[in-house]
């Protein structure tokens, strides 16, 4: 057996550079994998045992947490595989015409009893580096965690950077997205343009730390682009992505639902305060709104409307009928109505900002 394993190593190891240049492996663990394969192996051939399958799946575990790649070990498992059959016809070719018929009668189990060898390293191997990756997964979570919701120990805030490959001090933007965003294609568009990215992703939100480059890239908006998308203001220390991530929230909760936007946080500051008083935007909606509930529902989402349209084309009664397919004296028809339910006149700056804050609090929901 010494003999055999002594061959088979130097085959592998010659064949394999993989192997050979792993630096996690070496020619005496490789040695020590081929004695006690063949050891296994050859002393299962012939008995009625139940093959063992234990030796290959503990080696499938070991190589794959040494990080040996899965293709240069199943090279290794070829090249034993040929070995050992070459081995046995060599001996049966000594022995004689007998041995070679026994042979060849045993062949079809012999074959199927290294392949099962080989798929057990391949299951092991597999499910090892599964296991590994969810760890994984589950580190960059916790220390990810660390930054957004804050923390006033400084060593583990500084650990939580490095374990995410975020500089302490830089330029950061949080992001926070709709969970059915296409996180995969918005992280590979920001690292091709040099955005270094973590993200978290909840049945709620999809919330990331983008970590910028010097100068800022083109194209960044589109990188994100896929529904509704809150941008915060730019920050340069790692310690306050807690705050930003409020404000990117509090930006997304402020773009209506279904829409294709990416706002950066003070764009729409109406919404954004919206946003962040809903219960009190929802309270001044019904307050203002509350007599067009009477209306039968076609004609007063045609009033709320044509109310929205006039304020974003920035009052203009002319735009808005184009806008509307619609004459000019319709619309001021219905912004008519909408004074004298409401009790508030557009002209009037105060009531204008009132009817303004609850269209747009009742748009968002």
């Amino acid at each position: 057996m010494p003999e055999l394993s002594e061959e088979l190593c130097e085959l592998v190891w010659a064949a394999e550079s993989e192997i050979s240049a792993a630096v996690t492996l070496s020619r005496a663990d490789l040695l020590r994998t081929c004695v006690v394969h063949l050891t296994e192996i050859l002393g299962q051939l012939g008995t009625a045992e139940q093959l063992d399958l234990s030796v290959p799946a503990d080696n499938g575990r070991e190589r794959a947490l040494q990080g040996i790649p899965l293709p240069a070990v199943l090279h290794g498992y070829r090249i034993g595989t040929q070995y050992i059959w070459s081995k046995l016809r060599a001996e049966a070719d000594r022995i004689g015409e007998h041995a070679r018929a026994a042979l060849l009668d045993h062949a079809d189990e012999l074959w199927l009893g290294l392949d099962r060898y080989s798929e057990a390293f391949q299951e092991s191997y597999r499910r090892t580096v599964a296991e590994r990756a969810r760890r994984s997964d589950q580190e960059r979570a916790a220390l990810l965690h660390v930054l957004l919701t804050g923390t006033t120990d400084p060593g583990r805030l500084a650990d939580a950077a490095e374990g995410l490959a975020l500089p302490r001090i830089g330029r950061f933007h949080v992001v926070v997205a709709d969970p059915e965003n296409e996180l995969d294609r918005s992280e590979r568009r920001l690292r091709e343009l040099g955005v270094h990215s973590v993200w978290r992703h909840t049945d709620e939100d999809r919330i990331g730390v983008l970590s910028l480059p010097k100068l800022d890239p083109n194209g960044l908006d589109q990188a994100l682009s896929g529904g509704r998308v809150g941008v915060s203001p730019c920050y340069e220390r790692i310690d306050e992505t807690f705050a930003a991530v409020r404000l990117a929230r509090l930006t997304t909760a402020g773009i209506e639902a279904g829409a294709d936007e990416v706002r950066h946080h003070g764009a729409q500051p109406v919404a954004t305060l919206i946003a962040g008083a809903a219960d009190i935007a929802r309270e001044l909606a019904e307050r203002v709104l509350g007599p067009l509930r009477e209306l039968p529902e076609q004609d007063r989402a045609v009033l709320l409307d044509t109310a929205w349209r006039w304020y974003q084309l920035g009052g203009s009664t002319t735009e808005t009928a184009k806008a509307l397919y619609c004459h000019r004296n319709t619309v001021r028809y219905r912004m008519q109505r909408v004074e004298q339910l409401t009790g508030r006149s557009f002209r009037d700056p105060r009531h204008s900002a009132e009817l303004f804050v609850a269209l747009q609090a009742l748009r968002l929901g």
